[in-house]
């Protein structure tokens, strides 16, 4: 289901590459039991997102809980609020610490 998002252009990530031409596309990340999620701030890709999120719900029985779940943003984004809203989640901002580690210091 990801990989299809990725090909439809309804969820992309960002790219790294390593200087020798060779590139990856990160889309998410996963430790223990938290994922971080990378994706376009656009309303079409934030959509898309949380009805895969309901889809992963209904499908395994499971339950995210959305009030622990934050969005941040990278670079300007005029529709932070609306995006949060699509997504019923708070808002973070930079600086901040990941699992102990500081990020975007």
């Amino acid at each position: 289901m990801k990989e299809k998002a990725k090909q439809l252009h309804l969820l992309e990530g960002f790219m790294v590459g390593n200087g020798s031409g060779r590139t990856i596309s990160i889309s998410h990340l996963l430790f223990a039991d938290d994922t971080l999620i990378f994706c376009e701030a656009e309303k079409s890709q934030v959509q898309y997102l949380n009805l895969t999120l309901m889809l992963f719900e209904a499908m395994s029985g499971l339950h995210i809980n959305m009030s622990k779940s934050i969005i941040y943003l990278v670079n300007e984004v005029p529709n932070l609020e609306n995006l949060a809203d699509i997504m019923c989640c708070s808002i973070g901002s930079f600086p901040t610490t990941y699992l102990g580690l500081p990020l975007g210091f």
